[in-house]
Order: structure tokens, then sequence, then C-alpha cells
């Protein structure tokens, strides 16, 4: 069939039309609220492929406001011969907060301020859930948020491709259309925003890897997996740092192997930096990329361990098992002349920690700062002293639905912080405990909240109103808790003294999960009367300090039993405990 100069000029003006939505660093953005009225591209130079797909040109519609990602699937055939299309509602893969140390708060390319009509992103699909799926924003809806979007569809015109796409296997790189239309409210199916070209003249979207991003490779990949497609629906992977922007023709892409660290999260680093390390991926070759995985180049995190150059990868776009590897000493990332470790009565002291501290007549750990710098003091034949600069953290605004205190002198124990440029002197025993918070991509803010297995001091009965004066005065009551869930809300556990006879433990602090509550303790109708109750996000302010604390196994009354060994030092005033 031959393609009409009608048909190039509206084309031409398809790929003209979204090319002026695109900024100069790749991320497609509009000045108006809506794009309804960027027409859909038409296929490729080859009509003949439209042909072999059978696929319906118009766009559908699917309005819903449940959460999950509507893929396009075949169809029964109608009379005229044209596939008609379903859509299939795609729940976004859940991940359990893996042990290991974590930096970056991924879900923050995800805020309602980030999403711009124009833009393309990529959303969670079938079969493992990651995000090769694309769709383009095509209206944001405010104040109550909402979207609407136009999922792209592969349009591959290599016959290879074409039996691949056939076949329903992955597409996440290559040339696309426009397809169905939907609207929603769900943020959560959303990964983040990609990189597109229009195809010059053919209507086309593009979508390649980029100079600098991290991409899952299938590990073992054929395009003849088309020829025996069940038996190739369970995938393996690696992950890759893309080397140099796609090149068409001969040229393809540079990628270099990235391997998990042990004992983080989502660490991922190269072994080497030679060429041995890169390899070439040729343009024939496109469709081995599986998908595309946020990533954040730690070149400012200053943690022991971390590897020089490494990348942290966003856990929710990443295969649910992947090998670890233990980091070789010699790529250890080199500290700054300025971050010096020094030990110190059983602590590690380094630049770029975060400690809480006490301040002032309440002495609790109840703010935080960061270590500028160490400064050694050595007086003649003396032990060698040092002293420690840092600044404190301050507490950013909260969210709308998280109750906030009426006094604001009253401290702020968990919610996310800045660090205020005004450096204090401490000496090593003026800090308490090291705290390890969530870093945000731009190594300015750092989350920290009450996790899993911690212990924290809460309010008893905790009031919005509550002076920092009452505070100070101790006219407060406080209980001790271990975290056992922060997912929707803060399931915890009352723990109680626990009382030794032992005389070489009668110095020392612990405490065990309570069997049942005090009778004192039951006047707060809003925990309950079990020792196992919740507490609201939106009053997450209840939590005072976290408690340094390590589990102990101890003889009572003859039997061996867990306890906290608590630090007292950051034992509140306990009232009735």
């Amino acid at each position: 069939m031959d393609v009409t100069s009608n048909e190039l000029l509206r084309r031409k003006a398809v790929s003209e039309s979204f090319m002026k939505g695109t900024s100069s660093d790749g991320d497609a953005t509009f000045s108006s609220a809506s794009a309804e009225n960027v027409p859909s591209p038409g296929l490729s130079c080859a009509v003949s492929v439209g042909e072999k797909r059978k696929r319906n040109d118009d766009v559908g519609i699917c309005n819903t406001k449940s959460p999950g990602v509507v893929r396009s699937i075949r169809g029964e055939s109608n009379d005229n011969g044209d596939g008609e299309r379903r859509v299939e509602l795609v729940q976004p893969k859940k991940y359990e907060s893996s042990s290991g140390v974590k930096f970056i708060d991924f879900d923050r390319l995800r805020e309602e301020e980030k999403f711009a009509v124009g833009q393309i992103w990529a959303l969670f699909d079938t079969p493992d859930k990651v995000p090769r799926q694309y769709a383009m924003i095509r209206k944001v809806s405010a104040p109550s948020f909402g979207l609407r979007i136009t999922y792209l569809e592969p349009d591959p015109d290599d016959e290879r491709e074409i039996q691949w796409f056939e076949q329903d296997l992955p597409v996440s790189a290559g040339k696309f259309r426009l397809g169905n239309s939907q609207n929603t409210e769900d943020r959560s199916v959303f990964s983040h925003v990609m990189h597109c070209n229009g195809g010059s003249n053919s209507g086309h979207l593009i979508l390649s890897p980029r100079k600098g991003e991290t991409w899952a490779l299938f590990k073992n990949w054929d395009i003849n997996w088309s020829s025996e497609p069940d038996s190739h629906r369970k995938y393996e992977y690696e992950v890759v740092e893309i080397l140099s922007d796609y090149a068409g023709g001969s040229g393809g892409v540079s990628v270099a192997i990235l391997h998990k660290a042990k004992d983080f999260a989502s660490v991922f680093f190269r072994m080497g930096f030679g060429d041995a390390e890169v390899s070439q991926i040729l343009p024939h070759s496109l469709y081995r990329f599986s998908h595309r995985i946020p990533s954040y180049k730690m070149k400012r995190v200053e943690v022991k361990g971390v590897p020089r150059d490494a990348y942290e990868l966003d856990q929710a776009a990443l295969p649910e098992s992947m090998e670890e590897k233990v980091v070789p000493p010699y790529l250890y990332a080199k500290p700054k002349p300025e971050a010096l470790c020094v030990r110190r009565n059983g602590k590690v002291f380094q630049t770029g920690q975060i400690w809480s501290f006490c301040s002032g007549n309440v002495n609790l750990p109840l703010y935080y700062c960061r270590i500028q710098k160490i400064t050694l003091i050595q007086a003649s034949v003396q032990e060698p002293e040092f002293k420690i600069q840092v600044c404190r953290l301050k507490a950013m605004p909260f969210p709308e639905d998280v109750i906030q205190w009426e006094d604001k002198k009253m401290p702020v124990g968990c919610g996310t912080f800045w660090v205020y440029k005004s450096p204090l002197a401490f000496s090593p025993d003026d800090v308490v405990q090291q705290v390890v918070p969530q870093i945000s991509m731009d190594g300015n803010e750092y989350t920290i909240l009450p996790k899993i297995g911690e212990l924290w001091a809460i309010y008893r009965t905790w009031d919005p109103q509550i002076t920092f004066s009452e505070l100070e005065n101790k006219h407060m009551d406080f209980d001790i808790v271990e975290v056992l869930g922060d997912a929707l809300e803060y399931k915890v556990l009352a723990l109680e003294p626990a009382l030794l006879s032992h005389e070489d433990v009668k110095k020392k602090f612990f405490s065990r999960a309570a069997e049942r509550k005090p009778s004192h303790h039951r006047c707060n109708d809003e925990d309950g009367s079990e020792v196992i109750f919740t507490i609201p996000k939106s009053k997450m302010l209840r939590f005072l300090h976290r408690i340094p604390a390590s589990r102990v196994t101890k003889n009572i009354d003859g039997e061996m039993k867990e306890l906290f060994e608590v630090d007292s030092r950051a034992l509140p005033y306990l009232g009735k405990y």
C-alpha cells in the first residue's frame, strides 16, 4: 500500500507538534494544562506492519479510579478483521523493605508536582511488574489530583521485532505510537519520566537508553525467543550503566555491568573501569533492554564500604532477586581529606554522619546534627583529643495530614530535616546516638522515621497543645515501645522494665515486652488496653526520640529471656513506668 502525500504531511505535523513540547533536558513539558489536541501518530513507513498486527487505529478510552496499570492486549477479531483492544488492570509491584542501608527516597520522583503535560512516564507492567509500560500525560487536574494519559504501544518495522511483539514479549525501547487513553488518580503505578524523541516525519515516538542511565538487560537474550515464546516468560536480568547515547546504524550503545553490593539495599557498582568491562549492544539487539531503573550516582555519600562511583537504584524497579557481591576494598570511595574517622569510647565518628544530641534543660537526645569537621588536638605527650564541628538539623514543614505542634519550640523527633548552616563545637560526649537517615536526591534533606525493630520513647498521652515548658519541667509521662510495623500506620509494642537479681546488671536498664498494660496506662482510651497498639501517621509527632538499645538474653527466674539493654542516657522521665 502506498503512503499518500497527505499522510506524510500529517505525520510531519504530528512530529512537529510533539517536538515543540520537548525541553532542552529531554523531558517533554508543555505550557498548557492539557494536550488533548495532540493527534495520535500514525504507523511507520511499512503500512503492512499495521495490517499484520490487525490493530485498531481508534484510540480507546478507559476511565477508572482503581489502582493499577492498563495494558493493551489482543482480543477476538471482529467482522471487519480488526483486532479488538481491551485493557487489563495490573497492580504495581509490592516489595518488602529489605535489609541493608538505604540512602535515597525515590518516592519523591513521583510526587504530584512532578507531573506535567507532555511528559512520557514509565509505568509498572506485567509479567514481573517492572516499569516497561509507557504513557504520555495529556492533562493534569488540580487541586484534586488527577491525570489523563495516553499509552504508548510498540510499533516496530523490523520483521524479527514484529514477531517478538506479536508473541507478547516485552518491549521497552525502540519505536512507539500513541494508543488507548485513561483517566487515573493513582500515582503509585508510575515510576519515572522518560526521555522521548519524535521520529522525524514518521510520527513515531522513539525511546532508547541514554548516557548516565541504568537499565536492566535480559540475561542470555535471543531475538528468536519469539519462536518459542511460552518458554521465555520468566526472565533473569543483569544491570548495566549506559556509557553512551544510543546511535542507530551500526553504532548501538556502550554498557558496563553493575553488581549489587552486599550489605546495602540497592547499591550497585562496577567491578573494574577498563575496556574489558565494557560491551557494545548493537541496534538489532535493542530489544535486549528490559527496562530503565531510576538511579542516583552516589558522589556525595560518605559511608564506609560504599564503592566509588556507585549507584543507588530504585528498589521498586529492581527484579525481586539479584546476586550480591562483596565490594573489594580497593574499590572503596576514598574519603576527602577532612573526612577524618576517629574512634572514642566504642563509637566511630566521621564527617557526614548524623547524630542525636541533648540541649538545654531537657537532658534527652531530642535534636539532630551533622558532623562537618573533626579536629585533632595533640598536647605534648598526652593522649590526643578531638573536637567535632556540627551543624544542627531543622525540621521541614510536614504534610497537611500530619497534626503539628502549636508551640513551635517543641522538638521534632521524626520527619524530614535540612542542615542549618550555623556550626557548633561539640565534644564526642555531647552526642548520643548515630542515626542513618534517608537522604534526598540532592543530598540536602534527611528523613528520619521510626523503623521496624527500633525502640522509641513516646508521649503517654499526646496532645498538640503540649508546651515546651511542660516538657522542660518534666510534667509529662512517657512510655517505651518497640516498632513492629511502619506501613500505613505505626504498629508498636509496649515495653516494661525487666527486674533482674544479678549484681552485675543492677546499674543497667533492661526492658522486655509487656504482658499487659498497667492500670495507670489504660487512661489513654485511644491506645486501648492491649500491649500492641497503633499510632496513626497523622500523629507521628507523638514519637519523642529513638532510644539506643541492643538485644540480649538474660536469666530471669530460671528462664532465659530476650531483653533490650537500653542506653540510660536516652531514657526520659517515665513516671509510673
